[in-house]
């Protein structure tokens, strides 16, 4: 097999054939998605471990870990482009080929634990909001299905092949070895599963989100974030796409490009759109914080003595007391004290219907 690369990269050398290269575009989708991803986890990490009225959930933890693992799988996919994965296999170094082919192997399973993951803190988020029976009953069978669904795919990608080392080893037909999964099929009907799974769980809020007492404006505005999901199923359908294109490949580091790039933007999409409404609110705070400290805060002034500073007011009416009053007159003194505070800045409050008593957060 080396000896055919070789082989065939000369003789394409010599016909002027340009080599097909689509390893910048692996990286850079890899690194700038999972940037993002990677902060918006982080920022809501921080968010809530310092916050006076919020505290991490079950929701918060679990996205931690994902994002953790989202750093296995979007760090081998960046090794993987630098050594030159995504180019055509005859213009690799055998050696890269098979550094490449180690460092996704780790990426591939990293991938589906850390979507595992995902979906677990958005159905922990789901039992934080939503105080209806069946609908909490229902969020319990998605959560046993999504652990089942993520061991089971986990363990057939890491036991794939035999031995192990096949699965980086195994391209140069120099030793022993099978796959004892079909990848390619595998891949197809567990993707297949997996759209389905994730139009269930994204869907599943909407009916609870339309029946909200507020404005229609604030309303779309919520329906709308929880429908950014939706994208990551066009995404799941292009990676079914690549699966088939990639089943007729004989030039797997190349035609296999578009199926990596397809799982590290789904990975990392499924990330944001489970941190969108924890970040919603840290923006909102932070949006209210800086308007009240720099512009569109009230001040108040009762008297010359007692000056407020919008948070807090105070009125002193023993100041406006006077003392020569006629024969039987009953003086009365009082003092008014306001206080102002910030609503709770969690919007997970905000998403209860007021039709039911309120699950405690």
């Amino acid at each position: 097999m080396i000896e055919t690369l070789a082989a065939t990269n000369q003789t394409f050398g010599i016909c002027g054939i340009k080599i097909r290269d689509q390893s910048a575009l692996l990286i850079g989708l890899s690194a700038s998605v999972g940037s993002v991803a990677l902060l918006m986890v982080i920022v809501r990490l921080l968010d809530r471990g310092i916050s006076m009225t919020a505290e991490l959930g079950w929701d918060d933890l679990l996205i931690g870990v994902s994002g953790v693992l989202s750093i296995g799988m979007n760090g081998p996919v960046i090794a993987a482009g630098v050594m030159g994965f995504g180019r055509d296999m005859w213009a690799m170094t055998p050696d890269n080929i098979t550094a490449s082919l180690k460092v996704l192997y780790v990426a591939y399973f990293t991938y589906m634990l850390s979507e595992c993951f995902c979906q677990l803190s958005i159905l922990a988020f789901y039992l934080r909001i939503m105080v209806n029976k069946k609908i909490r009953m229902a969020v319990w069978v998605l959560i046993i299905m999504v652990i089942g669904f993520g061991i089971g795919n986990t363990v057939a990608m890491i036991f794939q092949s035999t031995p192990i080392r096949y699965f980086w080893d195994g391209w140069k037909g120099d030793m022993v070895g099978y796959y004892g999964v079909d990848v390619r099929l595998f891949g197809f009907i567990r993707g297949s599963f997996e759209i389905l799974l994730d139009l269930v769980i994204l869907s599943l809020p909407l009916p609870m989100l339309l029946a909200l007492q507020m404005s229609r404006k604030k309303k779309a505005q919520i329906i709308s974030m929880f429908c950014v999901g939706f994208i990551i199923t066009i995404v799941s359908c292009i990676r079914l796409w690549s699966f088939v294109r990639f089943a007729q490949s004989t030039n797997p580091t190349y035609d296999n490009t578009a199926g990596l790039i397809t799982c590290a933007t789904e990975g990392n999409l499924f990330i944001v759109v489970a941190c969108m409404p924890a970040m919603h609110a840290f923006l909102r705070r932070t949006f209210r914080s800086a308007r009240n400290k720099y512009g569109s805060g009230t001040r108040v002034q009762y008297d010359s003595g007692h000056a407020s500073k919008g948070s807090y007011v105070r009125h002193d009416s023993s100041s406006q007391k006077n003392d020569h009053l006629p024969f039987g007159v009953i003086n009365k003194t009082t003092d008014v004290t306001v206080y102002h505070t910030n609503r709770s800045s969690s919007s997970d409050v905000e998403l209860v219907p007021i039709d039911g008593p309120m699950r405690s957060l």
